[in-house]
């Protein structure tokens, strides 16, 4: 059959119901369709497969035609490139890494007092506010003395009365007109008014309240004309210089203190800075029912208040020069302390050998050397000998790190595929994915979870994280 007549064919087909279909398929692709049928027979009628003589023009031309479009459509694809797992990486330095102890406190004032009234009486005068700093000596408040006072007067004038009888006994005495009891009773008399004008004047300076040490107002408790017993609190008043933190420190770790030892302390007001504290005092008994000793920090920082909860960070130990690795570089897909190292463009996993631990660095005792390049972001999805893609800068934090490259099925690698990748298909020698442990042991999957415990993750992270390492082991 000739093309012409095959097009014509073709083109009654898509009036008689084909273009429906066609037309969902989009426009480009039924073209496309009929450009390689109408290009399939032209090459078969230059070949002379139906006996045509293949001298004709127009089907050297169809010929042409065949030849192009198997030219493009008939050329394996091959396979993609496959695409390294993008990491983060960070050198293996040297520096310096202290042992801490952790433990939580809460702040306290050094010198802080409620200041109570004296006398009763009512408010007359309120010089001072909360928040205000205050002085050693200043007047805060002064309670209406009034009444004081003139009993004051009254005991004055009683005092030099009896003060006068004294005198005038004492001379009559020593004419031998009165006795010596008479002599006593009016000693007696004036010492009494005495002692009567003394507490009255010591009651006067009680109305007024005065600040017994430099510090500042935390809370006043009165308000202006409000009339107070004796004992009702007028002020709160707080030295915030020093800060004290009193901590629980287990005994085990008495013959490491000393006092000045260095710390720091961590607030939620100021999650990023962190305040210098050293040992002030240490308790020399142990609480029997407990096990620990009391230990307070004095704590320096302008910025900190009383009553703030504190997370805090007793140094117990320190080393210099020793090699050291980011925290976050930990795979917490394995029953030890292992990173990956990148090493010739895939990933290596090495055990550790730990020292000392803090809140963001390891020291290294044994596994890795300096200036290696060990995975810090994306080791989840890494394995041994998986390729990787090497991020740098900034916002290699902030990219989501796609999962593995595709999974495949059967026991031995895919053809063409790196073999030292590790991957193993779908089967898990050694643990799922190359890794060294076997989700399906309960016992392995409690080590794992309690590894990611001790590394800060909350339950929710930790099922999410073992969810992940299930669904990419299938």
């Amino acid at each position: 059959m000739k093309q012409p007549e095959i097009l014509q064919i073709r083109s009654m087909e898509l009036r008689s119901g084909a273009w429906p279909r066609l037309r969902r398929l989009g426009l480009p692709l039924c073209l496309a369709a009929l450009w390689m049928v109408a290009g399939a027979c032209g090459s078969d009628s230059a070949s002379g497969t139906n006996g045509a003589p293949s001298g004709s023009s127009g089907h050297r031309r169809g010929g042409a035609g065949g030849g192009h479009g198997g030219g493009h459509g008939g050329a394996p694809a091959g396979p993609p490139p496959e695409r390294g797992v993008p990491v983060e990486i960070s050198p293996v330095t040297r520096s310096s890494i202290s042992l801490f102890f952790e433990t939580q406190g809460t702040l306290e004032a050094e010198q802080e007092v409620d200041l109570l009234a004296r006398v009763a009486g009512p408010v007359v005068k309120l010089d001072a506010e909360e928040g205000q700093r205050i002085r050693k000596g200043q007047l805060l408040a002064r309670i209406d003395d009034r009444e004081l006072r003139a009993q004051l007067d009254v005991t004055n004038v009683r005092l030099k009365e009896t003060e006068l009888t004294y005198e005038r006994s004492k001379k009559l005495s020593e004419g031998g007109l009165v006795s010596q009891e008479t002599v006593d009773q009016a000693l007696a008399s004036y010492q009494s008014a005495q002692s009567d004008f003394e507490r009255l004047q010591i009651q006067v300076l009680y109305t007024e309240v005065r600040a017994p040490f430099s510090g500042l107002v935390v809370n006043r408790y009165v308000k202006f004309a409000q009339t107070l017993s004796v004992g009702s609190p007028v002020f709160r008043i707080s030295d915030f210089d020093p800060l004290l933190c009193p901590i629980q420190v287990p005994e085990r770790e008495l013959p490491r203190l000393r006092i000045g030892q260095p710390a720091r302390i961590e607030v939620e007001a100021w999650p990023d800075d962190r305040f210098e504290a050293r040992v002030l005092r240490v308790s020399p008994v142990v609480d029997a029912a407990t096990g620990t000793f009391k230990v307070t920090l004095e704590v320096k920082g302008d910025r900190l208040r009383p009553g703030m909860f504190a997370s805090v960070y007793l140094e117990m130990e320190s080393r210099s020069d020793t090699l050291v690795i980011p925290k976050a570089a930990l795979a917490l897909d394995s029953l030890d302390d292992s990173v990956f190292v990148v090493e010739d463009g895939v990933a290596q996993r090495r055990r550790l050998q730990l020292g000392f631990q803090n809140s963001q660095l390891l020291e290294i005792l044994d596994g890795v050397s300096e200036g290696e390049n060990i995975v810090v972001v994306g080791q989840d999805d890494l394995s041994e000998g998986t390729p990787v893609d090497i991020l740098r800068g900034e916002t290699a934090v902030e990219r989501p790190v796609p999962g593995p490259p595709s999974p495949r099925t059967g026991a031995g690698p895919a053809p063409g595929t790196d073999r030292r990748r590790g991957d193993g298909g779908s089967g898990r020698p050694g643990g799922f994915g190359g890794r060294n442990i076997d989700l399906d042991d309960p016992s392995q999957v409690e080590k794992i979870r309690q590894r990611m415990k001790k590394r800060g993750f909350s339950d929710e992270e930790i099922d999410r994280r073992l969810e992940r390492m299930k669904d990419r082991s299938r």
